[in-house]
């Protein structure tokens, strides 16, 4: 949990949310990432994170830029990258279990 809230929700918020939260303007892909069941369920290109499977997940092929490139703009450091494959493959703990508000 701890793993979570402090290397992976801080790159959500910061990074994704703009276009994949229920605070969007317009949802990008059909994908939320701002609450558990949804970053799980995944969008229009299936599901973002399988957890305990980091090559399984579409959310680290886009991290890394392989296909698809989110954020868009650039690609995030190594490092965190790695974070999102270590939090993956460790089950995705994720305590968030409904929309988060505006954060």
């Amino acid at each position: 949990m701890d793993f979570f809230e402090k290397k992976i929700r801080p790159v959500l918020v910061q990074h994704c949310y703009q276009c994949h939260s229920a605070q969007a303007k317009e949802v990008k892909g059909g994908l939320l990432v701002d609450h558990r069941d949804a970053i799980r369920h995944g969008g229009d290109s299936g599901p973002a994170v399988v957890p305990g499977n980091a090559a399984g997940s579409l959310l680290v092929t886009a991290l890394r830029h392989d296909g698809i490139n989110m954020p868009p703009d650039e690609r995030l450091p190594d490092r965190v990258v790695a974070d999102f494959e270590a939090w993956i493959e460790a089950g995705a703990v994720d305590p968030r279990d409904a929309p988060a508000s505006a954060e």
